[in-house]
């Protein structure tokens, strides 16, 4: 498979949809095309053309209340898997590119969650797009050659950089998966009938998945590592994973594996102390019991789950509350469903998932990041963007699970940045009186006193301590990911169908073993019991915590065991 960079390519024509890396969403992109008679067709990409030139025929018009159905009436679909250029539907419908010249404002039809997270209207009051700042986005690869990111590749395009860590090349592009590039257009897409939340930002693609779209977590590492090492290059502010193992938990049981796990773990801290914050979905395999899946669970990322089309949380998508997960709890909820999002080929379809909510999240943090920057000349720390984006959401409540969660609303949180205006309210009208004339008085001449300019600080930035790291050449077009060394310990592939979780040392219910109460396998009694039996003290301890695990899904309150030669 070869592509080039102006947009042409030589794959061949199968076109497999949704194959399966939606191990992270279970529900999937929808298809843009089941075929059908050339009529149907025909029929199709006239009413797409209609709907376009009415988007773009009531821009810039402002939010409207029901823009969730809006936006389906203005998606451009495609018919029998044959979509006219995005150029030609732009000529048809009298539409033209908006000029961005640095520090100008992107405008254009609101996309259908701008009325619910406020981020046209945050563009608007702050007079910021994201321009100067750059989104990476960890995914399956992004079609840059799509007009609305850009339409190519490299210094100069809205796509400046990347890496294909699944296939080992330079080139980042979307294969079979339209995942990434539908994640990447909500973030920072520029489309003037579908803008994306920041679509002024720049966007890395780091691709992480091999031909079967699965991505392996050594893969989501080096991205990780990638981003550690170039983000000055090309000015990283986020990164956005969209990518879950499917299973559930409620604590990072990774942070100390000796392996890729506590690799990212550490990572994600590096890039928090670089001020540059990792937003990651939580997966939508939710059944019942809180928890979050791999990337979400790990300590200090930005973990954001889903919410329907009436504002409650979406049922497939997993949550944790701060009373079972604590500093791992799901930090924030946004938009998951009723989403156009774009697709590889051009056009838009509707989206659901948590996926497609966590690019929300990141392309405002990029907007809060530029208010800030404007104000300040640096960009805030990951803690004040998180105490913005929880101050500012809008209280959503959990029927299922009981837990409370804060839905996005990136208006609010811009107006608590220090120096920020306030939300703007509708001003109240009052009728002057008459001015009362007074004869002035001698006014007394006072010496001001020198006013006191406080200069916030710049973070300070922790270096953490040296260790083996993954070192790119500066270029990443020749860049050959190395693996670290690591400890031969288990890892936790994104789809292994192996439970990572490590075991506990702490049984769920206690077990009395020759007479003496075992709470833990660290225990007196355990090395006494293997003593007497031909069992090694890990297989005690195993069928110890089997037998303990057992009584708490049966309600046994105990278990009485005893060994003998």
């Amino acid at each position: 498979m070869a592509w080039t960079l102006t947009g042409s390519n030589s794959r061949d024509s199968r076109r497999k949809h949704r194959p399966a890396i939606e191990e992270l969403d279970a529900r999937r992109l929808l298809s843009t095309g089941i075929g059908g008679a050339a009529a149907e067709q025909s029929a199709r990409r006239a009413e797409a053309v209609q709907r376009l030139r009415s988007a773009v025929d009531q821009a810039p018009a402002a939010p409207r209340p029901h823009a969730m159905g809006a936006l389906q009436n203005a998606r451009v679909a495609r018919a029998g898997g044959d979509l006219a250029s995005r150029a030609a539907l732009r000529r048809a419908a009298r539409a033209e590119a908006v000029a961005e010249p640095a520090g100008s404002v992107a405008v254009g039809t609101p996309t259908a969650f701008d009325p619910i997270i406020g981020s046209a209207q945050a563009r608007s009051t702050y007079g910021v797009d994201g321009a100067g700042l750059t989104v990476a986005v960890i995914d399956t690869g992004v079609n840059y050659n799509n007009s609305a990111l850009g339409g190519g590749y490299g210094a100069g395009n809205k796509v400046v950089a990347g890496y294909d860590f699944g296939d080992g090349d330079s080139d980042p592009i979307a294969s079979s998966s339209q995942h990434g590039t539908a994640v990447a257009g909500l973030i920072a897409g520029d489309d003037a009938g579908h803008l994306g939340v920041a679509p002024g930002a720049d966007v890395v693609a780091l691709k992480v998945t091999n031909g079967s779209d699965t991505a392996d977590t050594n893969n989501i590492a080096n991205a990780l590592q990638w981003v550690v090492d170039h983000h000055d290059e090309y000015n990283i502010s986020v990164v956005n994973i969209s990518l879950s193992n499917g299973r559930n938990y409620a604590k990072n049981w990774f942070a100390q594996d000796g392996g890729v796990g506590q690799r990212m773990t550490e990572l994600v801290k590096k890039l928090r102390d670089l001020n540059i914050p990792v937003v990651a979905a939580t997966g939508n395999s939710f059944a019942g019991n809180q928890g979050e899946g791999f990337t979400a669970v790990l300590d200090g990322v930005i973990s954001v789950t889903g919410t329907d089309t009436s504002d409650k949380i979406l049922a497939n998508a997993q949550r944790l509350g701060s009373a079972l997960g604590g500093s791992t709890a799901t930090d924030l909820a946004a938009p998951a469903s009723g989403i156009g999002a774009l697709i590889d080929g051009g056009g838009y379809s509707n989206v659901e998932g948590t996926s497609f909510a966590a690019p929300l999240v990141s392309g405002s943090i990029v907007l809060l990041q530029s208010i800030y920057k404007q104000r300040y000349g640096s960009l805030p720390t990951v803690d004040q963007l998180q105490g913005w984006l929880k101050q500012g959401a809008r209280t959503i409540h959990d029927d299922v699970t009981g837990i409370d969660l804060g839905r996005l609303d990136v208006l609010k949180s811009a107006s608590l940045i220090p120096g920020a205006p306030a939300v703007p309210t509708t001003p109240v009208v009052t009728t002057p009186t008459k001015p009362v004339v007074t004869t002035p008085t001698t006014p007394v001449v006072t010496t001001p006193t020198t006013p006191v300019v406080t200069t916030p600080t710049k973070p300070v930035v922790v270096t953490p301590p040296a260790q083996q790291v993954l070192t790119p050449p500066t270029t990443p077009v020749d860049y050959t990911p190395v693996t670290p060394t690591v400890p031969a310990t288990p890892t936790a592939p994104a789809t292994d169908d192996e439970d990572v979780e490590p075991t506990p040392t702490t049984l769920d219910v206690p077990v009395v073993l020759n007479g003496t109460t075992v709470q833990n396998l660290t225990s007196t009694a355990v090395d006494q019991a293997a003593s007497t039996t031909k069992l090694a003290k890990a297989d005690v301890g195993q069928l110890l915590r089997a037998m303990s695990k057992w009584a708490s899904g049966s309600k046994v309150r105990a278990w009485s065991a005893s060994t003998s030669q």
